[in-house]
């Protein structure tokens, strides 16, 4: 007996680097920049294998996000923007990065040996 299709996704763990989902969530942002929160938020609606666990996970995505040199922080503008923390964004030159992930292809690619 099979698991039901729903099941097995809350139990698989999506084939996306955590490079990946942070783009992910950049990249569906009409302004291209999100705040820490607002990655969080959309990995665990798009992936409901990440809502458990969530100490484990947020602090690798926090870990990517400060040693990937291809996300850069956007402090707020004073203003409309309410809220704490800055914006996440991508870096001008990280084009080739996002060539990574053209047609929308975010998983992961196999290890060369």
């Amino acid at each position: 007996p099979t698991c039901s299709s729903d099941e097995e996704k809350k139990i698989t763990r999506p084939a996306y680097s955590y490079i990946a989902l942070i783009a992910m969530a950049i990249q569906q942002s009409p302004s291209n920049k999100v705040t820490l929160s607002g990655i969080y938020d959309f990995i665990m609606k798009k992936f409901p294998y990440y809502r458990s666990n969530q100490r484990a996970w947020q602090n690798s995505i926090r870990h990517n996000l400060s040693l990937n040199s291809c996300f850069v922080k956007v402090p707020r503008t004073e203003g409309n923007e309410k809220g704490k923390g800055n914006y996440w964004s991508f870096a001008s030159g990280c084009e080739s990065m996002l060539d990574l992930f053209e047609n929308g292809n975010y998983r992961r690619r196999r290890r060369r040996r």
